[in-house]
């Protein structure tokens, strides 16, 4: 469930410093999660997180290293709980169709503050990418 993502997403965090204990992020800081199955589920969602690192290192069962193109896309930034994200979803690929837009690829969430560093959830920053050309 799109819940059990904060648990996951650290336990494949120590899983990188295991294997790559001299593995250092990218300054800035870049990151997004990305759904590969492309529709919404309640369960079994099948959650790709990319994060921006100054090397390829180590890869195991759940860690691979790729270099991404640079990509276009279109923003929006939703404030709150991501039980509404829904709502930038549907603005987002509204304005891209009704401006002309081809989606290039697979939408992502920037999770800019959350509660790693927010009290409350109405504090909550995603921003919403989709890819176009």
């Amino acid at each position: 469930k799109y819940s059990d993502m904060m648990q996951v997403i650290p336990e494949i965090g120590e899983e990188v410093r295991k294997y790559n204990p001299d593995l250092k992020c990218s300054e800035p800081p870049y990151e997004f999660c990305e759904y590969p199955d492309g529709e919404y589920k309640e369960s079994d969602v099948l959650v790709r997180h990319v994060e921006a690192v100054e090397k390829v290192g180590v890869e195991s069962e759940n860690i691979k290293f790729k270099k991404l193109p640079a990509s276009k896309v279109l923003s929006i930034f939703h404030k709150g709980s991501y039980d509404e994200i829904g709502e930038a979803y549907a603005f987002i690929m509204k304005y891209a169709e009704e401006n002309g837009f081809n989606i290039a690829g697979l939408s992502r969430e920037c999770y800019i503050d959350g509660i790693w560093n927010k009290k409350f959830v109405e504090d909550w920053l995603t921003e919403v990418q989709l890819p176009i050309e």
